[in-house]
Parts: structure tokens; sequence; C-alpha cells
């Protein structure tokens, strides 16, 4: 056997680097899976260093938390800091960076990089800061440069609500920095919590300073835990121990008589407030909700009091307010209302007149609105007791502070004139204690909220105790029923979640085989054509073997042993080539295909299972296809083999061919048929499904085309190449399947590529657009309207940009932030972004859906309609959904809200490639219920016919709120990118399996004219030049290629028919394809002969006469 291996080295050399070849390019594409997935491990590991868990939140509370969480758990190191989003801007350049991550850090966040932070350290009066290479260089700036950082203020009222402020100079604010060192953009200053591979723009401030810019001294809206070992505690389990009420946003202030539990937010929240009751009458408490509200005016005929206080309370405790005739109030209905009796004289009300009050709600964008509602007097409240209470009304944002009324700086609108002298002796004897009082079904009624329906509760003392002790048993109890997740407060397992994210959203191992799936092919046919090549070279061995007794089991077991020695022998050196294959590819993704993959920071990985893997299942594949070739042996004549030539039986099998090919056909018209009535993408399918079915029909026939050929006369050059290419119709047919399958890959692959959307079809509303020109995002949320004249002038805008923002129209989004779910992120999105949307989309309507969960004429309103409790209907983009997240339509993605619940999201319409590939859509009628916490709009589309001029604008006037505006065919052509790059790189392996298709064409030629020596010699005797014996040659090879492509080209052509139709076939790419396959089939097929006919033909004459 080792004697048969050395004496035919040439051949089984060729076989042994064809193996070779085969795994290596499986084993290396196992390779890419595992360097992706570590690398997204390492890239993991590298911007969390030592932290466990992080606890991010929109409310600030006190640092000491850090301190007193470690307390509570042994084995925790707990780090606070301040987690902002925002902008920067060179000060001297205008060069300006969005989506900045600012931190307030000190040297504890560096421990947990073992980094140094003393360049936080301030030196004079300049605030110094710290930047990673990315932000460094997206602002161009160098060491010593001013740079403007700008920034959300913190506000405990919600800026939506009436008593919040959303002035821009009360929600923005900016400071100048000094760069004083540059970190490298890994370990902190890669550092992140959200699972991305791109680098975050960081910049770093010293935590006291970023608290004295907030306006929230020894406060802080981050911890970040580093547990010292696997067996340390649960922080969360710490965290509910060391959290005070202040903490979680509450205060408790005893009086003498009662207890009252307040926001820091000014209205309860829904499950806070009815913890608080459910545990007050657990305990035997007494108790009153109280709702306060802010009065315009109340009027009674044609006098008026301006601005005034009114609680609403439950009917019981309204019998609590005495009366002025001594006696208990009366239960009030809905329509009813108390006075007090300043309130009542000053009016000249009486018990049955009409009360008109009028107060404002705050709209969308709050816009303000006067309402107006008219109560019955159902009597006069003494001035004494709760009726004179002034803690009744909470601490009013802008008033409760005010010396007097004319002091007031409320954050809405008041006509200080109104204000009278007796207003003001009033204020000063009673402060803001309610003039009127409404029944609690009136106050939820008018003035209940997404923020809340109560203001305060007063608690009385738990019998058989004083205040005092009531206080103290109630505080110890309300800790222990109040989680820290109802106010935001969650750790989250953040290293964890990284590490399981980064298996990744799509199989690069899987994807890589798929995409070398070609190249692996063409090497195990190269390996079946180099094997039966050997075995026809050793006929007359067989033959001997076969003559002497040998059975044909038996020689086929040799031929199979000496397969294995080579197939193992391969094998090992493919191993070796896999991790060439491998580093050639991780290579490609961090430069040439780098868009695919966001990130030139992967390296190789190598696993040894994959190596094995590999290794096995090439043994596998490549053994396979050497026990096909071989099985042929006991078929052939002796005779015929001890001459040394192989005769094929001849082809018995025509009627099985013509049927396959007539078959072939009739599935290609059934499919064909499908189409005509189907979806866009099962269209798609049936086209693809189509264009194989002619593929096999076209191979089919061909080869009932060699089987006539055989015998053909052939008079000419040209007629005599053709019938001489079916002389081994097995070998030709081989060479003209792998040559067509090629061509048809390649072209029904290429035709997905998809171009660029133009202008015009972006003006359509069912584009991937949705007819709008732009798409914005801001760091910072805008809380006013840009479609109105007071809108913009809130916001910056002045009489001069009237004409380009009168000719615009812009649909703002609330943002729940999360994890990009498009194909721009590697890592598997746990918790995606969510956008609401606005109801003017929702009547506009436009863009194109894949698939509806329910069919309707109006697919918008799908996200309106009312599903069972914790549901929400929502939309996602079809590509993102299958690839991203690997779900369908009707699917439920939980999601969880800012009190720590969970809804689940269910999709019930799929978008078609369009901008919301990133992002999940509710309405925003669920966003404001399921996520009320949630304030302003940070995501805007834009339509306009002068885009360039509008993205400028709204860059210029809104660069303190990060707004970074884009057009929307450069966001789809990200999108496009990423799939094309995909593209890009199929076929570029596509055509590597091509060249080794075409390398297997010029040894068919060499092996052809080897067996046809005698033939040409006795041409070249009759007077046939060389030059012409080369033509004839040429004209076998350029027959089987040409045919080939000829086939798999209308084949594929057929698959291209919907992209056709969308326009959207990049033809001359494809053609340029195409004519390099021809180009280096030809040439191969040239060289072949050149190198076959050095040999001299007159002596394989004269062994033939012999």
């Amino acid at each position: 056997m080792f004697g048969s291996l050395t004496y035919y080295r040439r051949i089984h050399l060729s076989v042994l680097l064809a193996v070779a070849v085969a795994t290596a390019v499986l084993t290396g594409a196992l390779l890419v899976g595992d360097s992706v997935r570590d690398s997204l491990k390492d890239l993991t590991l590298d911007r969390l260093g030592d932290i466990d868990h992080a606890l991010v939140s929109e409310r600030f509370f006190r640092a000491g938390l850090a301190r007193d969480v470690e307390a509570a758990q042994d084995g925790l190191s707990v780090v606070p800091a301040v987690n902002l989003s925002g902008s920067a801007v060179h000060a001297s350049a205008g060069t300006r960076a969005s989506r900045v991550t600012i931190l307030g850090v000190d040297s504890r966040f560096g421990g947990l990089f073992n980094a140094n932070v003393s360049g936080l350290d301030r030196h004079g009066a300049a605030t110094p800061f710290v930047a990673n290479e990315s932000l460094r260089n997206e602002l161009n700036a160098r060491v010593g440069d001013a740079v403007l950082l700008s920034f959300e203020l913190p506000a405990d009222v919600h800026r939506e609500s009436l008593f919040g402020r959303d002035e821009v100079s009360e929600s923005i604010q900016t400071v100048r920095v000094r760069l004083t060192a540059v970190v490298p953009d890994r370990g902190m200053g890669r550092f992140g919590l959200r699972a991305r591979q791109d680098v975050p723009l960081n910049a770093f401030v010293s935590l006291p300073v970023l608290q004295e810019a907030l306006g929230m001294p020894g406060r802080v809206n981050m911890l970040l835990v580093s547990m010292a070992s696997q067996g340390a505690g649960d922080p969360a389990h710490a965290l509910s121990r060391a959290a005070t009420l202040d903490d979680l946003g509450l205060s408790m202030r005893v009086d003498a008589d009662y207890i009252s539990v307040e926001s820091t937010g000014f209205l309860l929240k829904p499950r806070v407030a009815n913890t608080v009751l459910g545990l007050a009458e657990a305990l035997g408490m007494p108790r009153m909700a109280i709702l306060t509200y802010l009065a315009n005016s109340i009027r009674v005929r044609d006098r008026e009091l301006p601005y005034s206080t009114i609680a609403a309370m439950d009917e019981g405790d309204v019998g609590l307010l005495q009366l002025a005739n001594g006696r208990p109030a009366p239960v009030l209905g809905e329509g009813e209302l108390l006075l007090n009796t300043w309130a009542a004289a000053d009016l000249h009300a009486e018990t049955g007149d009409a009360v008109e009050v009028a107060y404002f709600e705050a709209g969308p964008n709050k816009a303000l609105n006067t309402r107006r509602v008219t109560f019955r007097l159902a009597g006069v409240v003494a001035m004494k007791g709760l009726g004179a209470d002034s803690l009744l009304t909470p601490a009013f944002p802008g008033l409760h502070n005010a010396d007097d009324m004319h002091a007031w700086d409320p954050p809405f609108p008041v006509d200080l004139k109104r204000i009278r002298p007796a207003d003001e002796a009033y204020w000063d004897a009673y402060r803001a204690a309610p003039k009127a009082f409404v029944s609690s079904a009136a106050g939820r009624r008018l003035w209940q909220s997404r923020f809340g329906s109560l203001t305060s509760i007063r608690l009385g003392p738990v019998p058989g105790m004083d205040v005092a002790q009531s206080a103290a048993r109630f505080r110890s109890r309300i800790r222990e029923a109040l989680s820290a997740e109802s106010a935001g407060l969650v750790f989250q397992p953040v290293k964890k979640q990284g590490l399981a994210a980064s298996s990744g959203s799509t199989d690069f191992g899987g994807l890589f085989v798929g995409f070398s799936l070609f190249l692996i092919v063409s090497a195990a046919l190269l390996v079946s054509l180099l094997f039966r090549f050997g075995v026809e070279q050793r006929a007359g061995e067989v033959g001997v073997l076969m003559a002497t007794g040998f059975t044909a089991g038996a020689i086929r077991g040799r031929f199979m042993v000496e397969a294995i020695w080579l197939a193992g022998l391969g094998g090992v050196i493919g191993i070796a080539g896999g991790l060439a294959y491998g580093w050639l590819m991780i290579a490609g993704l961090r430069t040439w295909w780098v868009p695919a993959v966001g990130t030139s920071e992967l390296t190789l990985h190598v696993h040894a299972s994959s190596l094995a893997a590999g290794y096995l299942i090439s043994q596998v594949v490549v053994l396979f296809t050497i026990l096909m070739t071989v099985r042929r042996l006991g078929g052939m004549p002796v005779r015929a083999l001890l001459s040394g030539t192989v005769h094929q039986a001849a082809a018995g099998g025509g009627r099985r061919i013509k049927a396959c090919a007539l078959g072939s056909l009739g599935l290609a018209a059934a499919c064909l048929a499908g189409a005509a009535g189907a979806g866009r993408e099962a269209a798609i399918a049936l086209f693809f499904g189509c264009g194989t079915c002619l593929l096999v029909s076209g191979l089919c026939t061909l080869a009932l085309f060699f089987h006539g050929r055989r015998r053909a006369a052939a008079p000419g050059i040209w007629r005599m190449g053709v019938r001489n290419s079916a002389r081994n119709p097995g070998r030709s047919l081989l060479c003209a399947s792998l040559i067509a399958s090629a061509c048809f890959v390649v072209t029904a692959v290429g035709a997905h590529r998809r171009m660029d959307a133009g202008g015009d079809a972006l003006n359509n509303r069912t584009s991937g657009g949705g007819g709008f020109q732009l798409v914005a995002e801001t760091d910072v949320p805008l809380y006013h309207d840009l479609n109105s004249e007071e809108g913009r002038f809130e916001l910056g805008f002045s009489a001069e940009d009237a004409g380009i923002l009168d000719g615009a129209r812009v649909m703002p989004f609330r943002v729940l932030p999360g994890e990009d779910v498009s194909c721009l992120n590697l890592y598997r999105p746990r918790h995606p972004r969510v956008l609401g949307v606005p109801e003017a989309l929702i009547r506009r309507a436009g863009f194109t859906f894949d698939r509806l969960l329910q069919k309707t004429d109006e697919p918008w309103s799908l996200l309106t309609r009312r599903a069972e409790p914790g549901v929400i209907p929502a939309f996602g983009d079809a590509n993102s959904v299958t690839w991203i997240l690997h779900g369908k339509l009707g699917d439920e993605i939980p999601v969880r809200t800012d009190t720590g619940e969970v809804v689940r999201l269910r999709l019930v319409g799929l978008l078609k490639n369009s901008i919301f590939q990133s992002e999940l859509l509710v309405s925003e009628a669920n966003f404001t219920a399921h996520f009320p916490e949630r304030s302003g709009y940070g995501y805007f589309l834009i339509e306009t016919d002068r885009p360039r001029e509008m993205g400028a604008l709204l860059e210029r006037k809104l660069q303190d709120a990060g707004l970074d505006a884009s057009s929307t065919s450069a966001r789809l052509d990200r999108f496009r990118t990423v799939e094309n790059t995909y593209l890009s790189t199929f076929q570029t392996l596509g055509g590597l399996g091509v060249l080794l298709g075409t390398f297997g064409l010029g040894i068919v030629m060499v092996r052809n004219v080897i067996e046809r020596r005698t033939e040409l010699a006795a041409l070249s005797a009759l007077g046939f030049r060389r030059s012409l014996l080369s033509g004839l040659l040429f004209v076998e090879n350029g027959f089987l290629m040409a045919t080939g492509m000829a086939i798999g080209v209308v084949a594929a052509i057929v698959t291209t028919v919907p992209h056709a139709s969308a326009g959207g076939v990049p033809s001359t790419s494809l053609l340029a394809t195409l004519g390099l396959i021809l180009g280096a089939g030809l040439a191969a097929g040239a060289a072949g002969i050149v190198v076959a006919l050095r040999t001299p033909l007159l002596p394989a004459l004269k062994r033939e006469r012999a």
C-alpha cells in the first residue's frame, strides 16, 4: 500500500491537497464562530472590569447608599457614580459629538479597572475632564482644549406634569471643562453597561464637580458592584435592607396628631400609594388620601378668587371637616364642593350656588389647556383644624418657599396682576391652605394623571401607640413592604447578561460554513475527480488484480485504505490550513467586511472542539465522496482494465434522466404559477425554487444531450469539439454542473444585493423611510412641539427660521432606552429599545408591512387595539425580529417597566425593510401608561422638501440637546451595508469555490489529453497542426464552460424577477462577476491544454501499433 502511495505520489499529492482545502475551509469557518463569540466576551469583560452588577436610575439617591449596601452584605464592594447621556462641543473648533456618556467618578471607579483617575484632580479654576480616545478623535481635541458638556438636569417633579419645569434653561445644563488626559479605548475608556461592540464616547468628570453642576450634592444615580467571590450575597437583597424612604423618593412627616407620607416627585406613584394604604389598613391606622391641585380661579357669578388650592378627599374624610355652623361636613357628591369661610365670604357665596373652577391641564408637549367645571356649593367650612391646614398642600414647586404671592415662580404662567391685597393677606395667614374641597371621585376625574392620583396620605396612630411609636413601626414595615424596584432601583447582573449576550445574534460559525459551503463542495468534488483519475490511471493494475482472483470488494477495500491514509494526512494538514483560513476570515471581518460587524477588535480564538469537529466532518465528507467513486470498479470489464482503458457502461438511464428533466420542469412551472398570487417574501422563495428546478432540468437535458451525441457524426472542428465533450459524459457533466451551480448561486445571491434608495423612492410613503426625509435623535428629551410657533419659540428658534420650519412636519416619538435590535448589533439583545408612536403617525400611516397578525386596511390601528392586561401590541421590523430577536409574528417580548413590573410586547405587525430596524414600536398611549416616568421626546421623523437646510438648522439650534439629524436614506443604507457585506462575503468565498472548479476543469482537460494521446497522435500524423489540435480541445472546454454558465445563468434569472420588479438588481456587478468566471474557466482549460500537449504525441502512436 505504501508503495502505491509513493509510486502514484503526484495524483495522491493532489488528492491530499484537495482534502486539506476542504478541511481547512470547514475548520476555519467553525473557528470564525468561536472567534466572534470569544471576542465579544473579551469586549464584555474589558468594558466591565471588575463590575458584576450595576444599578442605574432616572432618579438620584444618596451616595451613602453604596456604603449601606456594603454594610448590609459581606463580600460586596459598591462604587457610587453619576451616569448621564449628553453631548460635547469643542469650545473653539465647534466640532461636536452626540451620544456622549458623561460619568461622574472618583478613585473608587478607577479601582474597578485598575486605572488611575488622577487626571480629574482640579488644578486652578478650570474644571478638568478625561476623554477616551474615541471622544477625543470625534472632537479632534488635544489635551488642554476647552470643551462644553451638555446634559439634562435631574428633576424630582416630572417635567410633563403641570408642576414640572420643561424650559430649556431649566432642563439642560452646560458646563465648560478642560481636557486634561486621554485614556485608551479599553478598560475604563470602554466602560459601558449596554452590550455593544462599538466603542462608546466616554467623558469622565470628578464626581463632586458633576454633583455640584447638577445641583445634587451627595447624590448619585448609579451603583456599581464588584463581588469578592462567586459566593457573595445578592446585592438586590442588600439594597432592599439598606435603602431608605428618601432613596425611594418618599418622605414621612410626623406631626403631633398624624403621620404624612409624601413624594419628592409631588405625586405618589399608584403602586406606592396602594402599598401605603394597604399597610395602614393592616396596622389598623386611620388613613386619609389627599389630592391637592391648583385652580386658576374659583368664580361665583361675577366674583373670582385667583390661584387657589383645592383638596380632594375621600367621602369619609370629608366628615372630619367642620362647617361654619358647627356641624360635620356632609358627604359630597361628584358634582359638589365646599368652600372655606374666607373664600365664601369673598365670593359672596351661599349654599346651593354654582361655583365655577378653572384650572390648567397639561397636554402633549406640555401644552396647557384651560378647563372649566361647575360644582354646586354644598356648604361652608370653618377656618379651623383641617379646614385651615396648609400642610394639606404639599411643597408646590416655585410656590411653597415664597414670602408672598407676588414672589411666586411656578413652572406655568401666572398673571400676578390678578393677585389682590386680600389674597396676599390670606397667604400670610394660611399659606397654601385649600380654599375648597371636593370628593375624591371628582378629584380623580379632573386631576388624576399617569404620574399618580394622590399628593399625600395622612395616617393616624396605631391603636395603643402614640404618634412617635406608630411612625417608627410604620417606617420599618413600609420598608419591608416597598421594594426598591418600585422606585426604579434595580440591580442588573450586567456581567452575566453581557457574557450571555456574547453568544451573538448571529451564529458566525454557521454563517461562514454557509458562506464557504460552495468552496467546501468544490473541494469535495475535486477530491472525487482526482481520486477517479488516480483509479483510471491504475486501470491496468486493477485488471491484473481482478484477473488473478481478487474480488471487486477486496480491491475497493484496498483503495479505501489508501483513501483513509490520504484523507487523514490531508485532514491534519487542513487543520493547520484551517488556522490560517480562520485568521484570514477574522482579518477580513476587521477590515474588508468591517461594516458587517461594526468593530475592528475581533481576534482569532482556537477551540480544540472546533478543530476536532472540522477534522471529523471533513473526513466523513471526503471518504463518502471517495466511496461513491470506487463503487464503480466492479462494473468495468476486465479486458478493458487490462488494456489500460476505462469504458463507461452505456448510458442506460435515459428514461430516468428524461423523467427527471420533465418533472423538474413541471415543478418549475408550478412554482411560477404559485408565485403569481403570493406575497413578496413567498414569491421570492417560490421564484428561487423555480430557478433551482430549472437548473436541475437543464443539467438533465445536458446529460441527455451527451447521451445522444456520443456516436453522432461531427464534421467540422466546432462540431467535432462538441461531440468530443460527450466522450466521457459523467466527467463532462460533473464539470458543467460545477460551473452551472457556481453561476446559479453567484447570480441568485448577487441579485439580493440591495441598491441604495434614491430621493424619489424615499418620498413615497410606502418606502422604508415612510415618506420622511430626515430622522433625528436627541441626548436630552424635548418637551415642546416643533410643529407649533410657541414650541419653536420655547426651543430657541427665531422668526428667520420659519421659512424652513413652516414647510416641515415633525413626528416626535417617546423613547425607552434599550439595546439595538438591528443587524448593527452583534450581541444578542435582551432589553430592546422601544419607541412610543404618536397618534398623528398612526392616522397618517405609511411604510410597508411584511406581515400582520390581523388583516386590516389600517395596519397602524393595530397598535391602538386593546389587549389583555400586561400585554401591549407592538410592531417590529421583519428583518430584526426574524434574524436578531429570532422571533416571529405573534411572539411576546418581555420588557421591564419603571416600577419593576414586566409587560409583554406582542408583535402584531412586522414592517418591511424600514428605518425602525433598531427598535420596537408601541402606541404613545400605551407607552405613557406603562412607562410614565419616561418624559419628553427623543426620536423624530421629519417630512420636508428642504432636508439639508432643515437638518443643519435643527443641529445648530438644538446643539445643547445633542440633536443629531441624518437622512432616512443614510439610516437605511447602514442596514443595507450590513446585508450587502454578507452577500459580498458569500460571493468572495463562492469565487474561491469557482476557482477550485475551474482548476478541476483544467485537470479534466489534462486527463482528456492523456487518455486521447493516440487519437491526437493519429490526427497529427494526418497533418493536423498542433495549433488546430489545441483549438479542438479548447472548443471542448469552451463548450462545457459556456453550456454550464448558460444553464446556471438562465435558471438564476428567474430568481431575480422579484428584485427586478423592485428595480433592485445590480446587473453591472453580476455581469462583471460572470465575466470573471468565464475568463477564469477558459484560462484554466487553456492552461491544461498547453501543459498536456507539451508531451510528444508520436511515441503514443508507436506504442499503439506495437
